[in-house]
Parts: C-alpha cells; structure tokens; sequence
C-alpha cells in the first residue's frame, strides 16, 4: 500500500443505510418508468418503420 492509505480497510466506502437507499429509488420510480416507456415505444416505432418502410 501507498502512504496515504496504510492499510486496505482505509479504502473501504461505508455503505449507505438501507431506509436511504429505498427513498432515493422509490422517487426516481415514476420517472424511470415514463422514461422506459418512451425508450420502448421509440425502439418500437423505428424498428417497425425500417421493416416495413
């Protein structure tokens, strides 16, 4: 190891508690799901025109 980290357990990045975690996920829920379903209509529409345009 270098001397600015003697050991490894000076690397080691707590981990975040789980109740944060759920919050920040369940937020970003709605927005992930509008976000998807573009995507999918969006890679629907154009595979659809290649194929058939």
């Amino acid at each position: 190891m270098s001397t600015t980290y003697p050991t490894h357990d000076s690397l080691r990045i707590p981990p975040k508690p789980r109740l944060v975690r759920a919050e920040a996920a369940s937020a970003n829920l709605p927005v992930q799901l509008a976000f998807s379903a573009a995507a999918a209509f969006g890679l629907a529409w154009l595979l659809s025109w290649l194929m058939i345009g």
